[in-house]
């Protein structure tokens, strides 16, 4: 199958991906996170230009960011419309959790000894903690399956200091940097293997820094290689409305009663 993926939960991208052979056809990636807008068009025209033609168009749902968000899935349902084809939605954190196993695997196929952190995290069954930029200093997070790349549980958003929290009240523990030296309780808790995402990044010193730091942002190629395997499980994909986990900034305006008569 050939899939078009669409991400701008946070840096946009854009990809069309055989998903039988794994091939990337054509991708492109935004260097800015905010320029949503001005990205999208070109770079979908761009990556229609190859070739193939898509199946289906699969879109990051977030969480995200109002705008941004909803500039990516407008432009996949755009598409979808103008090709006759249909459109669904994922979870963004997924193409960071199926980039995380497919890197994995990579490098221990690629070397024949010992796997990467991310394959030793997958064989021990500790799940993968996913952290993204919210904004507001608060952070949204999912916990996957390392080894099949589902989502556990979540998405959540909350500031840095509450994560350990949130995921301790379904079953997570999250080790946090602690000033004494001393590591966060977890007893009884499922350990977190992996911590991947911009979250971590930008919250270190609270969270605990990333154990992949070049896997920040999700990526359209691994979305499209993440939907691809929930169809090839039998799962279904969503419909593509935007999973945005807290209200919008802007308030709608008050309506006055006219003093007219």
């Amino acid at each position: 199958m050939i899939i078009l993926s669409i991400d701008t939960s946070q840096a946009a991208s854009v990809a069309l991906v055989d998903t039988d052979s794994g091939e990337v056809i054509a991708a492109e990636a935004a260097d800015d996170r905010r320029r949503h807008v001005e990205f999208i068009g070109p770079a979908l025209a761009r990556v229609l230009a190859a070739d193939a033609r898509p199946d289906l168009v699969v879109v990051g749902i977030g969480p995200g960011p109002f705008t941004g968000l909803r500039v990516g899935i407008a432009a996949g349902i755009a598409v979808g419309q103008a090709r006759g084809i249909p459109v669904r939605g994922l979870l963004s954190h997924a193409a960071i959790a199926a980039q995380l196993v497919r890197t994995g695997r990579a490098d221990a196929a690629g070397t024949g000894v010992a796997a990467s952190s991310a394959d030793a995290s997958a064989a021990s069954g500790r799940p993968v903690l996913i952290a993204s930029d919210a904004r507001r200093r608060e952070v949204y997070f999912s916990v996957y399956d390392s080894a099949e790349a589902t989502l556990s549980s979540g998405p959540f958003v909350a500031r840095p200091d509450e994560v350990a929290s949130v995921l301790a009240d379904h079953g997570f523990g999250l080790e946090r940097p602690d000033p004494a030296g001393e590591a966060s309780p977890t007893a009884g808790l499922t350990p977190i293997g992996e911590r991947c995402g911009r979250g971590f990044l930008l919250y270190a010193d609270v969270l605990g820094a990333p154990t992949q730091e070049e896997i920040s942002d999700p990526r359209a190629e691994f979305l499209a290689l993440a939907a691809a395997r929930e169809l090839a499980a039998g799962r279904q994909l969503g419909e593509p409305v935007p999973e945005y986990l807290r209200e919008p900034d802007a308030k709608a305006a008050p309506v006055r009663e006219s003093s007219l008569r």
